[in-house]
């Protein structure tokens, strides 16, 4: 019988944060943006859209979402259709239609959306519905718990290192790039029996368990490859094998597994639905984003200002950061003043982007 699980979510300015916890330990990780309203498709929302291109080299029609930064993918099939249900559906440009958003963009890729219905007229294409776990995300409130939103940090925080610890010891390395992700298995100072075979299939074994957590909690999808210590005897190799399919029986998502190489490096596929948690809240560059860290800072000046009840309370952070923050993409002036009132300053000095200096004094 599986452990039940919790629910950690917080409505902060700017963005709600959701964990999917269980046995104390977060397995999924869900973040849903103001600044993404009109510019972002998510994962299972419905639009009316209009067909921009059909792009018969790339086998896909390019449709027109009503987003400023994103346009909708839609696959076509060998023979210049696409598919509808049970049908095969001939596209035209600048036809109507209604489409859901099946993955979200990844890895510079435009997202992928299917075919519902066709017969609009393509005008003015928007939104016409969320997916349900999203309605549950715009309805949230505040965490009633600082120290709730203290775990929430955590966890993103725990989620986005290259590094991460495997239970009992050891740890992984994940390196995800364009083409796939790497996961590297290391015993570290891990102790064990006096067996190095045993020992090292216990640590594969830990580390399979702990790869699938990180993947699903990072958002990870696509050629995963994860290299463990090296097995010898067949029955070992077994074990590991079902060690893996078993770590992934709950996944939500579709797995593909490839099995062990002779070089003792795992491969397997996983479906992509949501952007990955990196490229979310990171810039190409590996860096927090301008606004992954002033959406930070707000959160910083509004935990001293209940902290500080009545007390000004001063925020210095980088002139990058600052910049977006006056930019106003969101109204967080009015949510920020309306949570601790106006007592508050934000000004900017020369320094590393993510230097956030708080203070009531």
């Amino acid at each position: 019988m599986s452990e039940p699980l919790e629910t950690w979510i917080d409505a902060a300015i700017g963005e709600t944060r959701e964990a999917l916890v269980r046995d104390g330990k977060p397995i999924a990780l869900r973040i849903s943006r103001a600044s993404d309203e009109g510019r972002r498709a998510r994962w299972g929302e419905l639009y009316c859209a209009r067909v921009r291109e059909i792009d018969r080299r790339r086998r896909g029609a390019f449709l027109e979402l009503g987003l400023r930064e994103q346009q909708g993918f839609l696959p076509l099939g060998d023979d210049g259709r696409v598919r509808m249900r049970k049908e095969r559906v001939n596209l035209r440009e600048g036809q109507g239609v209604v489409v859901g958003i099946t993955r979200e963009a990844a890895r510079g890729k435009n997202p992928v959306v299917d075919l519902s219905e066709t017969g609009h007229d393509g005008e003015e294409p928007h939104r016409i519905a969320r997916h349900d776990v999203d309605e549950e995300l715009v309805l949230a409130k505040p965490a009633p718990d600082p120290q709730l939103r203290a775990k929430l940090d955590g966890a993103i925080e725990d989620a986005l290192a290259r590094t991460t610890p495997i239970p009992g010891g050891g740890m992984l390395t994940i390196d995800a790039v364009t083409a796939l992700t790497a996961i590297d298995v290391d015993a570290g100072a891990r102790q064990g029996s006096g067996d190095p075979e045993r020992f090292a299939l216990d640590l594969n074994i830990a580390a399979a368990q702990e790869a699938a957590r990180q993947i699903r909690l990072r958002n990870l999808g696509g050629i995963i490859a994860i290299d463990f210590v090296s097995l010898r005897a067949k029955s070992h190799l077994k074990a590991l094998e079902d060690a893996v399919r078993a770590a992934f029986a709950d996944d939500p998502w579709s797995v593909q597994f490839g099995g062990l190489s002779r070089f003792g490096v795992y491969e397997l596929a996983r479906a992509q639905l949501r952007t990955p948690l990196h490229e979310q809240l990171r810039d190409p560059d590996g860096r927090l984003s301008a606004e992954t860290v002033a959406l930070m800072a707000l959160r910083a000046i509004e935990r001293e200002g209940r902290a500080h009840t009545g007390r000004q309370i001063a925020c210095t952070i980088s002139p990058e950061v600052k910049a977006w923050l006056d930019a106003a993409e969101i109204d967080w002036r009015a949510e920020l003043s309306n949570r601790i009132g106006m007592r508050w300053t934000i000004d900017s000095a020369p320094g590393p982007r993510d230097k956030i200096d708080v203070r009531a004094p």
